[in-house]
């Protein structure tokens, strides 16, 4: 990882290459998902993050090729499990969105407040 950023509130969605993960440190008061892909997502790529009852809690559609993912909203619970999706329906084309799972296709389950370099479905 290349550092920490502090996240305090509102949504934050980092996308970028897996070596230029930068994650939310001690000093936060909002935890988040780390999600590092086995493979670079293309643009336009829907990901979504849903609870554990299957609520979408975070959309983003990438709007550049990206490996990795950092996700943080008030939705996010630290040490809670989320399972990802690519795929299903948006409200927008590009960046943070609201979304549903109609169509979408599970990779994998995570776990918010859990940072490093090969976190996330694909990258065990």
């Amino acid at each position: 990882m290349n550092g920490e950023i502090t996240v305090d509130g509102g949504t934050l969605a980092a996308a970028g290459s897996a070596g230029m993960v930068v994650t939310p440190g001690s000093a936060s008061t909002q935890s988040a998902v780390q999600i590092a892909f086995g493979s670079t997502v293309p643009a336009g790529t829907a990901l979504q993050i849903a609870s554990s009852n299957g609520t979408v809690v975070g959309a983003f559609v990438t709007s550049k090729d990206m490996a990795s993912l950092i996700f943080s909203s008030a939705t996010i619970t630290d040490g809670e499990t989320y399972t990802v999706y690519t795929g299903g329906t948006t409200t927008d084309s590009a960046g943070i969105t609201e979304g549903t799972l109609d169509g979408a296709n599970e990779l994998g389950t995570i776990t918010a407040g859990e940072y490093r370099q090969s976190a996330g479905p694909g990258r065990r």
